[in-house]
């Protein structure tokens, strides 16, 4: 029985089969000024994989902001082996609600690839490549020692350069692109600059409720915040 580390987009790989797409854990930073910038480091874990992800965000201005994830998954049992990773990149817009309240939209586009391999009576294996572009809106809760944060993503998934010899690479040429909703519910709890990140979401298709893929994700990381340097005020003589 696979273990079970609780955080990616990576591709999962059951032991009955190939899974073409589990979520990666949602990058939400929580910037609330120019230069701020995050540091994420985790696990994830859905029903058939287990993977370690890195994530990063920077206050561009004082509305704007980026991101940069990554994800490397991997899974496997005495027949079958499979693994995926993928990059992603976002833009977006973020306000201070209030003393308390962060409201934060970013415009991601990610790319990755995926291989699944099994060795019974004869091997086989299937390999694709994959783009999804989506847009995660969040609003988060922030206090010094704890931040919660709901978020969700919409995004499209399409699988490209598929081939192999395995069974499914006609099927998943036939289902090569879905449309995917995933709510997130994300706690931060520690120090002011580094806190224990916890996540779940869910991933929805809404083009094809029946697709190879896992419906849920769990993520444990470390986050760290390194605040811009405030500038000392210059006196003039």
């Amino acid at each position: 029985m696979k273990k079970i580390i609780p955080l990616l987009i990576g591709m999962a790989f059951a032991g009955c089969g190939p899974v073409y797409y589990v979520p990666n854990t949602q990058n939400v930073p929580v910037i609330k000024e120019k230069e701020q910038t995050n540091l994420s480091f985790g696990l994830n874990s859905s029903e058939s994989t287990d993977g370690f992800e890195f994530q990063g965000a920077y206050g561009l201005t004082d509305k704007i902001a980026m991101q940069l994830n990554t994800d490397w998954v991997s899974s496997s049992d005495e027949s079958s082996t499979g693994s995926g990773h993928l990059i992603e990149l976002g833009v977006g817009y973020y306000k201070n609600l209030s003393k308390h309240f962060v409201f934060e939209t970013y415009g991601l586009a990610g790319f990755g690839s995926l291989k699944y391999e099994e060795n019974y009576n004869e091997p086989s294996e299937i390999k694709a490549n994959f783009f999804r572009v989506g847009l995660q809106p969040s609003i988060s809760f922030s206090s010094k020692y704890f931040i919660a944060s709901l978020s969700g993503r919409i995004a499209n998934l399409n699988h490209n350069a598929v081939s192999g010899n395995y069974y499914d690479v006609e099927y998943l040429k036939a289902n090569h692109s879905h449309w995917l909703i995933e709510p997130a519910l994300t706690v931060q709890a520690g120090s002011e600059n580094v806190k224990l990140q916890l996540q779940f979401q869910l991933s929805e298709n809404l083009t094809d409720p029946y697709f190879n893929q896992d419906y849920s994700l769990a993520s444990i990381g470390l986050k760290v915040v390194l605040n811009p340097k405030k500038k000392k005020n210059q006196v003039l003589y």
